[in-house]
């Protein structure tokens, strides 16, 4: 295990993540992104094999398993503590459709199989070496399968950065002294949350491992729309499409389309709101959808990108006249 790995076991050993006392508050991300898919794109989960890199204490994959219960679902991560939460969890749920085993995904994944779909949700960007991580599950993906990625975009975690390395100096460069520092967010006021650690946390243990996640992480990276198309560009898949963002606590779905008087039940990148001439609307519409990416990475500033990426086979998963459809990039036409 390289060092980098080891730190982030140890962290997460000690703070699992959720907290096992967030009884659901919040926790219905991924149930939801998977519910919206399906919806949108008419992709049954039923009778799917689907991995989850990363699963922490379980509490979000375990919302996703009792709404797909025809879906079979691995859930692995580098900590024990957290493994052992999410087994209680899951039993005394009475969700039977996951099983949940000790991997860490930058050295031993050869026992895992392959899978239909691979969720990496909030995980990428803590690996030692994020690109060789992504190669790795996508090792693992059917010729067919979909590869469902959150990484932090770097614009929206600004004031974030800013206020960890607040924490950073008054703690002392290299220190991971939590308890000292969880102190010390708390006395600098830091533990409101607003830059996406939206729970409700009523009790000082969810919020501890809130604030050690947030503020007191070991590692992490983040990535504006040139970083994402590195990771793609180096991944073994062949397209992916941004499926939605976050922006501060709320999210947003997808879409570089400019659409005049859309509307829909969720809120949407609607870049018309940027573009209030029809110059601006004439040269935004004379540009490539990677283009369009990079102009959406500057003007909406996400704290967070959900993609999608697949193989060749994949494009064939997404309704043609669709926002995912349209939205996709083929990797090997990147520029």
């Amino acid at each position: 295990m390289d060092d980098t790995t080891r730190r982030v076991q140890e962290m997460y050993e000690a703070f699992p993540y959720p907290s096992p006392k967030s009884e659901g508050q919040g926790l219905k991300e991924l149930r939801n992104l998977l519910t919206i898919f399906n919806s949108e794109n008419h992709y049954d989960f039923a009778g799917k094999r689907v991995l989850d890199a990363g699963t922490g204490t379980g509490h979000r994959l375990i919302e996703a398993a009792r709404a797909l219960p025809r879906t079979q679902f691995v859930a692995v991560d580098v900590s024990e503590a957290p493994l052992e939460i999410a087994r209680r969890r899951a039993a005394d749920q009475g969700v039977a459709n996951v099983e949940f085993r000790l991997c860490n995904l930058m050295e031993d994944t050869a026992s895992l199989g392959v899978f239909d779909v691979i969720l990496c949700m909030g995980v990428l960007h803590h690996l030692s070496d994020p690109g060789a991580g992504l190669r790795r599950l996508a090792a693992h993906l059917a010729e067919d399968g979909l590869l469902f990625l959150y990484i932090y975009g770097t614009r929206g975690v600004r004031e974030r950065m800013r206020r960890k390395q607040i924490v950073s100096i008054l703690l002392g460069a290299g220190s991971q002294d939590f308890e000292r520092g969880i102190a010390l967010v708390k006395d600098l006021k830091f533990d409101s949350f607003e830059y996406g650690w939206n729970l409700n946390a009523g009790d000082e243990e969810s919020r501890n491992s809130l604030i050690v996640d947030a503020y007191l992480n070991v590692h992490e990276r983040s990535y504006e729309a040139e970083g994402i198309f590195g990771l793609m560009r180096e991944s073994g898949l062949d397209g992916f499409a941004t499926y939605g963002i976050t922006l501060e606590q709320r999210g947003a779905l997808f879409d570089s389309r400019y659409r005049p008087g859309a509307r829909g039940l969720m809120e949407f990148t609607d870049v018309g709101k940027h573009l209030p001439t029809e110059a601006l609307k004439d040269a935004y519409s004379k540009l490539s959808v990677a283009d369009r990416y990079r102009l959406i990475d500057l003007l909406f500033e996400p704290n967070g990108y959900t993609l999608v990426a697949f193989r060749e086979a994949g494009f064939a998963k997404f309704d043609p006249s669709g926002r995912v459809a349209a939205n996709r990039i083929r990797v090997a036409g990147l520029k």
